[in-house]
């Protein structure tokens, strides 16, 4: 082999390719330094005979591996993760496309010789943003915190399928560029609000054709689709919760009355169906097995958890105020009290049956009161059914289980230990709603740090679905660039920033900034009304904190000593500037 930069836009000339009779094959590592996908290509510019070369990719280097006869064998993931040219013309010649990865193999593989003046990739298969799409922005002083924000944002863009890639008829959010490539609603709770956030208008259409697919492939009355990778049905009762949530976030961030109209039926359904799943409390119980009452999860290699699960309920809480938000503002008012006194039922009955008062922590289920489970305790508090007295409580339990890399999702050796950031956006979220804002701060960075670092081997600019407590990811399954993980995105503007909508569309926002460690902060989050622009600085109890409410807006901004002062948009916009 010579000159192999030749094959690089950083080289110059051609890379010559060759295998001796008898001899072994050649090999070339390719980095494209970050997660890319697309269609793979060599530029052949001469050869002798009919040479094949082989092409095998990988998201993590440690994952291609040599056969016994010298080829490389990319990792485990959706579609070809290795293919064969053979090389019988000097040209341009492509394999087919390849889902997520970030190092590619080019292997001759047969005795002869190939000339090769370049070899890359057609970009394909994901959202490629332009400067110009990004219609919200973070800054801050933490540039690590402004790098989870962008990595975490091209994490969503590269689980965005375009119209006409692989077939598709309509553009969606898949849950990883690698694995699964199908839309999981669990998913798409943290991946619509991201888009919401950073896309806006740019993106609307992929989460809302999402969300329709989800939807209305259910039966009205029956509980709703959960993905689209089980092809036989639902997947899960809390993942249907899910598709309901992420629906009603939708609207909250766009204001579509259409939208909200359409799926209204099967939302509705949805909590038809779960009054059929109550026990006399009121309370869900979930059965073994996939299904709209199975108890499947996030965690789905721990399999289903059955009975009358914490999680599951406050996710069944969270679907019954998410309805009479969407019933009020519809103008169903009726409806809307109906579901309000339901949730109100249940938000008693998981306090009364399932909180452990003397220990300050929700147990995992009605019938496991040992375990420890972050998901639970964390959506407690995210979704409003904990007491705030106990908020602090609840996240000193939750303390116990982390680590160097993050938080366990389970204590004890019941269930599997490999750190979720899925789960530890919520803890983030709630740390964040409890006022424990050094250590939302402290977590992100344990959490994520790793996945922001160049250095470290698994690196691909995007969010890992799970690792080990030691920071490895071990299995080559695994995806490196999975939506779910993308929590820090959308926690860096409802959070640091504090822009959350409470009128559809962000008719009407509430501003509450976390400053925590940070001296300074500004960012602009896209609305139907246009930009909300925010930005804050803080020197010990000084601050200045400026809000623009776009026209037809009105702002509550909640001020660092808990004063809430009100910006109206108006007709042409408002800028409101409090300082202390």
């Amino acid at each position: 082999m010579t000159n192999v930069q030749g094959v690089t836009s950083q080289g110059s000339g051609t890379t010559t390719l060759t295998v001796p009779q008898g001899g072994r094959p050649t090999t070339i590592l390719l980095d494209y330094g970050t997660e890319v996908e697309g269609t793979p290509t060599i530029s052949v510019q001469s050869h002798t005979g009919t040479p094949t070369v082989s092409l095998a990719f990988s998201e993590a280097k440690s994952w291609l591996t040599t056969s016994s006869s010298g080829t490389v064998t990319g990792d485990s993931g959706y579609g070809p993760r290795t293919t064969t040219i053979r090389v019988n013309s000097n040209a341009t010649l492509s394999g087919p496309p390849v889902s997520g990865f970030r190092f590619e193999t080019i292997t001759l593989s047969t005795p002869g010789t190939i000339v090769l003046s370049g070899a890359g990739l057609r970009y394909g298969g994901g959202f490629r943003a332009s400067a110009a799409d990004y219609q919200g922005h973070f800054s801050s002083s933490d540039t690590g915190f402004n790098r989870m924000f962008y990595d975490g944002a091209y994490t969503v863009q590269t689980n965005m399928q375009p119209a006409g890639v692989n077939g598709a008829s309509q553009p969606s959010v898949l849950d990883g560029a690698k694995r699964d490539r199908a839309i999981w609603s669990g998913d798409l709770k943290i991946q619509g609000q991201n888009i919401a956030d950073t896309l806006g208008t740019a993106g609307n259409n992929y989460v809302k054709q999402s969300l329709l697919t989800l939807i209305t492939a259910s039966p009205r009355g029956g509980g709703l689709n959960a993905d689209t990778f089980n092809r036989n049905g639902p997947y899960s009762n809390n993942y249907s919760h899910w598709t309901l949530d992420a629906a009603v976030d939708y609207y909250r961030n766009t204001g579509d009355t259409a939208f909200a109209r359409q799926v209204l039926p099967w939302l509705e359904g949805q909590l038809t169906y779960d009054a059929g799943l109550t026990d006399n409390n009121g309370l869900i119980v979930t059965t073994s097995g996939s299904g709209t009452s199975g108890g499947n999860d996030w965690d789905f290699y721990d399999g289903a958890k059955t009975g009358v699960v914490t999680a599951y309920n406050v996710l069944y809480y969270r679907a019954l105020q998410d309805m009479a938000y969407l019933e009020s503002n519809l103008g169903n008012s009726s409806q809307a009290a109906t579901y309000t006194t339901a949730a109100t039922r249940v938000r008693n009955a998981i306090n009364a049956n399932l909180y452990n008062a003397s220990a300050g922590r929700y147990y995992l289920s009605a019938s496991d009161h040992t375990t420890l489970a972050q998901d639970g305790n964390s959506l407690a508090i995210v979704f409003g059914v904990a007491p705030t007295t106990e908020y602090s409580r609840i996240l000193s339990s939750l303390r116990t289980l982390w680590g160097t890399h993050g938080s366990a999702p389970f204590s004890g050796t019941r269930y599997s230990n490999l750190v979720s950031p899925y789960v530890t956006g919520f803890e983030v979220q709630a740390r964040y709603i409890a006022g424990d804002t050094a250590s939302a701060e402290q977590l992100m960075r344990l959490t994520w740090n790793q996945m922001i670092d160049p250095a470290n081997p698994y690196y691909t600019g995007t969010f890992w679905e799970n690792f080990s407590p030691n920071g490895t990811v071990s299995a080559s399954r695994t995806s490196l660039a999975h939506g779910w993980a993308s929590g820090p995105t959308p926690i860096m503007t409802s959070y640091v920033l504090g822009v959350q909508p409470n009128g559809p569309g962000y008719s009407t926002f509430t501003v509450n900034p976390s400053y925590g460690s940070l001296a300074s902060a500004e960012g602009t989050v896209p609305t139907s009304f246009g930009p909300i622009n925010v930005s804050w600085t803080k020197n010990g109890s000084s601050y200045s904190l400026s809000v623009q409410a776009p026209p037809g807006t009105t702002a509550t901004v909640v001020q660092p000593n808990g004063n809430r002062v009100t910006v109206d948009g108006g007709t042409h916009g408002s800028t409101r500037t409090l300082t202390d």
